[in-house]
């Protein structure tokens, strides 16, 4: 049986439920066996790619045109079947690499939208953001990348991580906005704990908690009266922060260009516009700062200073 193991076509036979009796129970019996069962389940877990036949043989009838053959190779013959599972192990890994990439989803200029995760989180993205994470590995891991602004409502369970190139938020089951833009990170708790991790900082927010950094500056705690982030309800609002950023969030809730010359843009702001109304907002935002804005085109604003 042994020598019936090793025999080229062997593997192939097995696989086509070709084996005898008897062949089939000495190899149920040998150490190989669980090895390559647990091989072939992997298999059927891919799903199978999608050919283009009368494309692939119009390319092969045109490459064949101008193929030369090559001198002969040396032809290396593989001992036994036994090396056909390096094969299938190529196999598996490199149709994971094709087939199994990480999902991305994200929103446009003036768009929000909510997305349900594998673990039955719910995510919420503010415009102009995007989340990416491992569809097969999710529910194990709970992972993902932000890129922008985006609410979370965690389903409990282990630990689940938000990355942005900012810092990181850990948390097991809560309510939370995360801010990541440029250099700015900007974290709201509103239910449950929140675990901040910014370089060597770490802070861990409770209810009604915040922290925010720009740059290189350490993790500033301070709190939070709301108890949901305000463009959840279409609206944006500002404490103390660079006009620079509110002309920003403008360009990103309505999707249009503000041109701004002259205008002083670290000019600090408190206030709030709306996201229904573009006349209003800019009016909201400029006109206690002594801005005027004026329309060059339906997408195209500039400032000036009164």
């Amino acid at each position: 049986m042994k020598k019936d193991m090793n025999e080229d076509d062997f593997l192939g036979r097995w696989l086509a439920d070709d084996l005898s009796s008897e062949e089939k129970d000495m190899f149920e019996d040998s150490d190989d066996y669980l090895a390559y069962k647990d091989i072939v389940k992997a298999v059927d877990r891919f799903d199978r790619p999608v050919f283009d036949i009368d494309k692939g043989l119009k390319n092969q009838k045109e490459f064949n045109k101008t193929y030369k053959e090559p001198n002969a190779p040396k032809v290396i013959k593989l001992r036994t079947w036994l090396y056909s599972a390096a094969a299938v192990v190529v196999v598996l890994f490199g149709l994971r690499v094709m087939f199994f990439d990480a999902s991305e989803i994200s929103t446009d200029m003036a768009q929000t939208r909510i997305i349900n995760l594998p673990d039955n989180s719910i995510v919420t993205l503010n415009a102009d953001s995007a989340i990416t994470y491992d569809k097969d590995t999710f529910e194990e891991d709970r992972v993902l990348t932000l890129k922008g602004e985006a609410f979370f409502d965690v389903a409990k369970g282990s630990k689940f991580t938000v990355q942005t190139k900012n810092g990181n938020i850990a948390v097991l089951g809560t309510e939370f906005d995360v801010y990541a833009r440029d250099k700015k990170l900007e974290v709201h708790c509103f239910e449950g704990k929140v675990q901040v991790t910014k370089d060597k900082s770490v802070v861990v927010l409770t209810a009604g908690k915040g922290t925010k950094s720009s740059g290189q500056e350490s993790l500033l705690l301070f709190d939070v009266t709301r108890l949901k982030p305000d463009w959840l309800n279409g609206t944006s609002s500002f404490d103390q922060v660079p006009i620079s950023e509110v002309i920003q969030e403008l360009q990103r809730q309505y999707n249009v260009k503000i041109n701004t010359q002259d205008i002083d843009l670290n000019r600090l702001f408190t206030g709030f516009f709306g996201h229904d109304d573009l006349k209003k907002a800019l009016k909201t935002s400029f006109e206690p700062m002594n801005i005027r804005y004026t329309f060059k085109n339906k997408k195209t604003i500039e400032l000036q200073n009164k």
